[in-house]
């Protein structure tokens, strides 16, 4: 289980994050939906400590952490526990595929290159990505070097992924794919997941809870049915008829 409780940080005058809290039970997704600038890709990165909260506390199964006053060693214990997949892939230009996938289990894990190796190989393969293990970031599609990305993640096997809009920097016809791949981890791996995504008809599908933030805060959260159906709060219903385009979801249906 993940907890946030009471996680604030600010950029000068500017709150980013205004007193979050959220629970996310072990081997769950949690969809956060929400306008730009909104702080959702701020919380992501506080769990993961790639940005500093003002306040606020982590807590991932039995451990707890201060967010704002946390240890090195504390902050390396909670990045062995998770794995964030960015918008951008950041991937390393002058490796392949597999040394993508490879350099995790290497430098983290310490295993022999040999075993690493085998082990890349079958994410890869896991993320359909088997055939193209030795070609290079430049010589794949946006969507290739997203499910390169998936895999490097799967390989410290986290007990959580993070993924900060995994499909806003691809070609519309490239989000299919990265979204059918996420969709089969959380099916069959069952690892708690936390997706920052604007693709609101996939967080109905893949989703066990919705977030919907708003102005550093959220504003409701509940199950997909219950957000994306039936919002209690109007400004959630403005961002769904705004991204649907007026339409609405309706029970048992898709956009």
């Amino acid at each position: 289980m993940i907890k946030l409780e009471h996680v604030q940080k600010a950029f000068g005058d500017k709150a980013i994050l205004k007193d979050i809290s959220l629970t996310v039970p072990t081997g769950s997704v949690t969809v956060i939906l929400g306008p730009s600038g909104s702080g959702k890709t701020t919380l992501l990165r506080t769990i993961n400590f790639l940005g500093q909260a003002d306040g606020g506390r982590l807590s991932i199964n039995e451990n707890s952490y201060d967010l704002h006053g946390a240890s090195r060693r504390e902050i390396l214990a909670v990045r062995r526990q998770t794995a964030m997949v960015f918008q951008s892939y950041n991937l390393f230009s002058n490796m392949t595929a597999l040394q993508n996938v490879m350099e995790a289990l290497v430098t983290v894990q310490g295993r022999k290159k040999a075993e690493a190796r085998e082990r890349a190989r079958e994410l890869l393969q896991q993320v359909g990505m088997g055939e193209h293990a030795d070609k290079y970031p430049a010589q794949l599609s946006g969507g290739q070097q997203q499910r390169v990305g998936i895999a490097r993640a799967l390989a410290v096997e986290p007990q959580v992924i993070l993924f900060d809009e995994p499909t806003s920097a691809l070609d519309p016809e490239l989000v299919g794919e990265v979204l059918a791949v996420i969709r089969d981890v959380a099916e069959k791996l069952k690892v708690t997941m936390i997706i920052v995504t604007h693709e609101i008809a996939f967080a109905r599908e893949v989703a066990d809870q919705i977030v919907f933030m708003e102005g550093g805060m959220v504003v409701e959260s509940g199950t997909p049915q219950e957000v994306l159906v039936h919002p209690r709060e109007e400004r959630t219903r403005a961002f769904l008829n705004r991204y649907l385009g007026g339409t609405t979801l309706r029970d048992g249906a898709g956009i």
